[in-house]
């Protein structure tokens, strides 16, 4: 049996990071249906491997982008958008091995953390359970602790989070080894550290973040079970 933190990074790898859109000469933009957690500031690809650099976002409505290399031709059709980086650990070993992953936020966000340690609670022979595991997952990306104020970090990273911890719901209700997660707990996160008495915050990782904690119960089925 694969350990859960396995399980839980190749459910986070199956999270589908494409959005579809269609390039308005006339204004620019490139229309899209969804947004997701599409950000500012981050690169995105189109099918054919051009990069270019996120300008503008209007959740759901369209984005507006830049050529990274001049000759590439307008942003338009499947857009791959940056998949989550992924860590499981405790606090300590967590901000150890992000920290040493790359010194540019870009390469290692948004981050995808299972906090450990983890529960698990095991079924026999005639349950078609494998086991259910009480889970914290954190969804975080980059913040301007400079200028944002606590509104911008909401809309500007909190928000984009929470569309990362839906695909991830998604991600699960797809996959029919487990158990559709109808119930989940999301607790938000506008600077993603620990506030002391002063009112200055004390960061968790060795970064500036905002974000959402999932907490879900993850219940797998048996591998011969067809439910």
């Amino acid at each position: 049996m694969k350990d859960i933190a396995r399980v839980v990074e190749e459910l986070v790898n199956a999270i589908d990071n494409t959005i579809l859109g269609d390039f308005d000469a006339l204004s620019g933009h490139i229309n899209t249906c969804h947004t997701k957690w599409t950000r500012v500031g981050k690169v995105v690809e189109n099918s054919a491997g051009d990069e270019y650099r996120v300008t503008s976002v209007v959740n759901d409505e369209y984005i507006t982008a830049v050529p990274i290399l001049p000759s590439s031709p307008p942003l338009d059709g499947v857009i791959t958008i940056p998949s989550p980086f992924w860590i499981s650990g405790t606090h300590i070993a967590t901000n150890n091995e992000w920290t040493k992953a790359s010194k540019n936020l870009l390469n290692k966000t948004p981050l995808a953390w299972l906090l450990e340690t983890l529960r698990m609670q095991k079924y026999g022979l005639a349950d078609t359970r494998d086991f259910e595991s009480e889970i914290r997952l954190f969804f975080l990306d980059e913040t301007d602790v400079v200028n944002y104020y606590t509104a911008d970090h909401r809309e500007q990273v909190v928000e984009p989070m929470e569309e990362l911890a839906k695909a991830f719901i998604d991600a699960v209700a797809s996959n029919r080894n487990f158990k559709t997660l109808e119930e989940y707990e999301m607790l938000t996160f506008s600077r993603f550290g620990v506030e002391r008495s002063d009112g200055m915050f004390q960061n968790i990782l060795d970064a500036n973040l905002s974000g959402v904690e999932l907490r879900v119960t993850l219940t797998k089925y048996k591998d011969n079970c067809k439910c």
